[in-house]
């Protein structure tokens, strides 16, 4: 982190100064890159910025998912086959599974509503989320070619499968529907 830092003030107060040097302003309407003092300072923070973005923030699939599960917050994140085989196709729950990339905005749109659904049905339902760019593994053998695609498992057997956006009351009714075969066992 610390390099990626560094690098990115360096890299980016070296292109100021010469952008600086070369490309002076004489009518004071660039006093920003007017010489390669300013230069060099602009490029360093433009460069600081750009590599504290790429840097990111560690997220919960960092975490084994034990450790996960133990937070209780959300969704859980699988980035294993051997946690796909525990925490989906060996539980007892109903379970939903968004497969899911960081660069789509429809799924960037359905997470808040998989955050809901891991708080609404906690205990009763396992909520996944699968990043598809980094376990494609898990995405290959169900077929994930386009994503959001949200499938959903009961007793390790995949029963519905949601493509695209939907509504929160859709993803209930289908967790719903896995739930009330259980529901009536128990009583």
């Amino acid at each position: 982190m610390i390099i990626k830092l560094l690098a990115g003030i360096l890299l980016g107060a070296g292109i100021g100064a010469v952008i600086g040097h070369f490309g002076k302003c004489s009518s004071g309407g660039c006093p920003l890159t007017a010489n390669p003092f300013r230069g060099g300072i602009y490029g360093g923070v433009m460069g600081t910025l750009l590599a504290l973005s790429s840097i990111g923030t560690p997220t919960p699939a960092t975490l084994p998912a034990e450790e996960q599960s133990s937070l209780g917050a959300g969704p859980l994140h699988i980035a294993t086959e051997e946690d796909f085989n525990r925490h989906v196709l060996q539980t007892n729950l109903p379970c939903l599974v968004d497969f899911y990339s960081d660069h789509c905005p429809p799924c960037r749109q359905l997470a808040p509503t998989i955050e809901k659904l891991a708080e609404k049905y906690k205990g009763r339902a396992v909520i996944c989320k699968i990043n598809v760019d980094t376990a494609t593994d898990l995405a290959i053998p169900y077929g994930i070619d386009a994503v959001p695609t949200v499938l959903f498992f009961t007793s390790g057997e995949e029963v519905q499968r949601e493509l695209g956006l939907q509504s929160q009351s859709t993803y209930e009714k289908n967790i719903n529907h896995m739930l009330q075969p259980t529901q009536m066992q128990e009583k």
